[in-house]
């Protein structure tokens, strides 16, 4: 049998030794190798094993020659200078020091396998959120939303000064039919999709397609100054003060709309923003579904004869002589 092969076979036994006889410690020698249990070993200078070492639970120490391997387990082996290890030296739960001269000693294999420390787990750290992106910010709306808003008012604005007959007529109608107005305006997205996919079927509609999200805009624009303007007299009206020019009034409401959106939670701003964007398109879309008159089946022209009078008969005259003046 090789000398590798005989070396893990004679590990077995002894191991298996290890556990059975957890008792006194002892020495002894089995045929030409030196076995120990529980305590230190030294092969003293001069001193030759015709065989291997094997020390269970305690540390080992070579000052001579072991013409075979040297393990150790639970403890230390230590060669010194004038020692000497023709085969392998292993130590399991513990270190080798070879300090021999010799420089074949203990080449045949050299092993040092250390106890494995079993890991500590760790709890898992939180990731803090990034503050440095203004974007991702928690404490209130990104800077978007607030531009967003801020050129939202401003063109709100310049629509009511540039048409602002057309504003007070649609005031003046969303006063008169809120619940119209506001159902239209909660319908519009669909009503503009359909008009999309009529356009769509036609080779002329998709050239008016841009003139459509033109028109959408613009009026969107324009309801949401009626909007505003119309916010603005209520504020006035309640807080019993002289309502200064139009443009003014439409400017306060307009500045309560962009702070109420500005100062609540983003989602809740966004669902403000939507509905007032709805009513304001139902409102620039009042003038479209104005009630008709009733039809006139008089001609043009024809003028109708003048109602009859009835004149009563006036009295007969009384009979008689004539009466003779005095």
């Amino acid at each position: 049998m090789k000398r590798t092969h005989r070396f893990f076979l004679m590990l077995a036994p002894g191991a298996l030794g290890l556990l059975l006889l957890a008792a006194a410690p002892a020495a002894a020698k089995q045929g030409n190798d030196l076995v120990s249990f529980g305590n230190d070993v030294t092969v003293r200078e001069g001193q030759e094993v015709k065989g291997d070492l094997v020390v269970f639970g305690g540390n080992a120490k070579v000052y001579g020659h072991v013409d075979g391997d040297a393990a150790v387990m639970g403890g230390d082996l230590y060669i010194a200078p004038t020692g000497q290890v023709d085969g392998s030296t292993v130590a399991f739960g513990g270190s080798v020091d070879n300090e021999s001269s010799n420089p074949n000693s203990g080449s045949g294999r050299h092993h040092e396998h250390m106890t494995p420390v079993p890991a500590v787990p760790v709890p898992p750290v939180p990731t803090m959120p990034d503050t440095t992106d203004n974007n991702n910010n928690d404490n209130g709306p990104p800077t978007a939303w607030y531009t967003l808003l801020a050129v939202l008012g401003i063109l709100s604005l310049l629509a009511f000064a540039v048409a602002p007959g057309t504003v007070r007529m649609l005031r003046d109608e969303l006063v008169r039919r809120p619940v119209v107005g506001t159902v239209i305006g909660f319908t519009w997205p669909f009503l503009l999709v359909v008009v999309m996919i009529a356009l769509t079927i036609t080779v002329i509609g998709i050239v008016l397609m841009p003139a459509v999200v033109v028109a959408v805009v613009v009026a969107y624009l324009i309801g949401r100054a009626t909007v505003a303007q119309l916010l603005g007299r209520r504020l006035f009206d309640v807080a019993n003060a002289v309502e200064p020019s139009p443009l003014a009034t439409a400017a306060v409401g307009l500045v309560i709309i962009t702070a109420v959106e500005a100062l609540l939670p983003l989602w809740m701003g966004i669902v403000l923003e939507a509905c007032v964007s709805c009513v304001a398109m139902g409102a620039a879309m009042l003038p479209l579904f104005h009630p008709r008159q009733p039809a006139s089946f008089a001609h043009a022209g024809y003028t109708p004869p003048p109602t009859p009078v009835f004149t009563p008969p006036s009295s007969p005259p009384p009979s008689g002589p004539p009466a003779v003046p005095q």
